[in-house]
């Protein structure tokens, strides 16, 4: 995908984004994301424009169809060699589509480069093609050519230069249609019956030009009388009579690799069954007990397990031969959007590279972070239970029911209400919250509020993010409401550990701050210990977040330690030390919500730099205050 692509699917994929965010994505300095920006505007003018309003990027499109038109001809964009992977696509297409080799002259005259320039190209692309066997061969004034297997070129090109070699490519209305009408009865996706439909070219285009495959790996026999043989068998049922001829069998398993990591429903069945499904199923349980182990949340089989599974199958087969996603374009938003699920999505990738031996890239770990999303959401569905909060009036029903108004518009959703009278409450102990208008008095042990008729929104968020609910911890959870760890701790479990300590010591004293407060039980030290040997809860070189459970205590408990330590000096600067009661006792969505903002907070490099510095709590909380309403430090 060129830079411009890039830019424009960040944008439409998101509200806004900053300058800086684009950069990181591309690749680039912050320069040429200005720079590239001009130029996509003055392309795209009339259709959409590219705003920037407080530090970030917004589009806004005019015409939506000749936006989309402007897209594509970026997309395709042919004359301009910029994009150095465009360049490395268009010379692999270039020798693909020659009988005859052709010489590096000849490819710079037609790109409108240097000869120093072309031969750097050509450099990339033979890394490229280096994991596909392929190899460009070539001897001085005759010129370059491709060699290597046949499959291992399809692949290649398939993976690096589809677009380059065959955006024009004549397939033909009947071929078109014979092809779409087997997917359809496939119920393939979109993104699927594209993606066949390309092999398909590839496989009808090089066989009828005399590029015949010869013998395929043994590890693509796996692939017989399987479901994706079975689609190859039938798109090749249909395509022959249109071709005059009969594919042989070698084309069609080739083809049948292309639907090998792809979702298929066919109404009469598949014959045939993937050899990965058993291996997926007990994948998915040892994956399971390893979030467990190393992060403390257990995901309960439900419905999702067996779609979880039959996801496994198909990243199996696609690591087993090769098979490379669509570049992954939303990788880096979906680690910042979802924290905790991106880490879900890194343990699973570890436990399946140790299972198979082969690594998970990077498009396979989005895709696994969005299913660890979906786990959560679920989880929280599950064992979240709905606020009780009653609202005490001494000023009649219509206050109370103002009050109540207000208060749906910050509450959680499934909030159950009562309004009661100051002169007869009843007991107030058996709701989580209570809230009073003003001038009444109400006696209770639960966290209380008072609010009159009017409403300071992001005032009102603020102070239920500073009230802790024993089943529920801090109630706000909104970014506009503040740091959700800061609400979790006091001045007293703010702690300033020594320089140098490091990460065991530090967890240890945390760990005794907690239990000479009587904050936690005698056995929360051991507990920490046996979550530590069984897995590092350190998550980086410079963040910690040591947790386990403590059967004694009613609501989660929190201290926080900084290690105080100068720029580029190695070691770690925080320790976020975590107590949670027994899994019954409390929502243990709140553990999530703490693993999010810590892993954030452990990307954001500068601000733990600030952090391990700072010297008391009161720091702490405008620090995190500030860092949790915007992205500067």
């Amino acid at each position: 995908m060129n830079r411009a692509v890039t830019i424009l699917s960040q944008l439409e994929s998101s509200d806004s984004t900053t300058r800086e965010e684009l950069a990181r994505r591309c690749g680039v300095g912050v320069r040429t994301i200005a720079s590239d920006i001009a130029h996509l505007n003055k392309a795209l003018e009339g259709a959409a424009s590219i705003r920037l309003a407080d530090g970030r990027y917004r589009l806004l499109i005019v015409d939506a169809g000749a936006y989309g038109r402007g897209r594509e001809r970026l997309a395709t964009v042919r004359e301009s060699f910029n994009d150095p992977q465009w360049r490395a696509a268009w010379i692999l297409a270039r020798l693909l589509r020659s009988e005859v080799p052709v010489r590096t002259e000849d490819l710079a005259l037609e790109m409108r480069l240097g000869r120093t320039s072309v031969v750097a190209d050509v450099a990339d692309v033979r890394t490229l093609l280096a994991p596909f066997g392929v190899t460009i061969e070539g001897r001085t004034r005759v010129g370059l050519q491709l060699a290597g297997p046949e499959a291992g070129i399809r692949l290649a090109v398939l993976d690096h230069a589809y677009e380059a070699a065959y955006r024009d490519y004549p397939l033909g209305d009947d071929l078109q249609a014979a092809v779409e009408e087997v997917l359809a009865a496939y119920r393939l996706g979109s993104e699927g019956r594209a993606l066949v439909l390309r092999w398909v070219t590839v496989v009808l285009d090089r066989h009828l030009t005399g590029h015949d495959l010869g013998a395929l790996p043994a590890t693509y026999h796996d692939l017989l009388d399987t479901p994706a043989h079975d689609l190859a068998r039938a798109l090749a049922a249909r395509l022959e009579p249109l071709l005059g001829e009969r594919l042989p069998d070698e084309e069609v398993l080739f083809l049948a690799l292309s639907a090998a990591g792809l979702r298929m429903v066919v109404d009469d069945g598949p014959t045939g069954v993937w050899p990965t499904a058993a291996a997926a199923g007990e994948l998915v349980g040892r994956i399971l007990e390893r979030i467990t182990d190393e992060m403390d949340v257990r995901l309960a089989p439900s419905e999702l397990t067996q779609e979880f599974s039959q996801h496994l199958t198909f990243l199996l087969n696609r690591m087993r031969f090769g098979l490379r996603l669509a570049p992954d374009t939303q990788g880096g938003r979906l680690r910042d959007e979802y924290p905790a699920a991106s880490r879900m999505a890194t343990i699973a990738g570890d436990v399946i590279e140790r299972e198979t031996g082969l690594a998970v890239e990077a498009g396979e770990l989005s895709l696994l972070t969005t299913y660890f999303q979906v786990f959560l959401a679920e989880h929280a569905s599950k064992g979240s239970r709905d606020l009780v909060v009653t609202i005490v009036s001494g000023r009649g029903p219509a206050t109370a029911r103002l009050v109540r108004a207000n208060l749906e518009s910050v509450l959680p959703a499934g909030t159950r209400y009562s309004i009661v009278p100051d002169a007869a409450p009843g007991d107030l102990d058996a709701s989580d919250l209570v809230v009073t208008t003003p001038g009444t008095r109400a006696a209770t042990r639960r966290p209380t509020l008072e609010l009159g008729e009017v409403f300071d929104r992001q005032a009102v968020l603020r102070r239920l993010h500073a009230l802790r609910v024993p089943t529920h911890g801090p109630l706000s959870h909104g970014a506009s409401a503040g740091s959700f760890l800061a609400a979790l701790l006091d001045e007293g479990r703010f702690v300033r550990l020594p320089a140098g300590c490091d990460y065991r010591e530090g967890t240890q004293r945390l760990v005794a701050r907690l239990t000479e407060r009587g904050l936690v039980g005698a056995e929360f030290a051991a507990a920490i210990a046996a979550r530590e040997d069984r897995a590092t809860m350190r998550l980086d070189d410079q963040i910690g977040f040591p947790h386990a459970t403590d059967p004694t205590i009613a609501r989660p408990v929190c201290a926080l330690g900084v290690v105080p330590r100068s720029d580029g000096e190695a070691g770690v600067r925080v320790i976020v030390c975590l107590a949670v009661p027994a899994k019954l006792a409390y929502d243990d969505t709140l553990l999530i919500r703490v693993y999010d903002e810590v892993i954030r907070l452990g990307a954001n490099r500068p601000a733990l730099a600030k952090l391990s510095r700072l010297t008391s709590y009161e720091q702490f909380f405008y620090f995190m205050e500030n860092l949790a309403t915007g992205p500067t430090t």
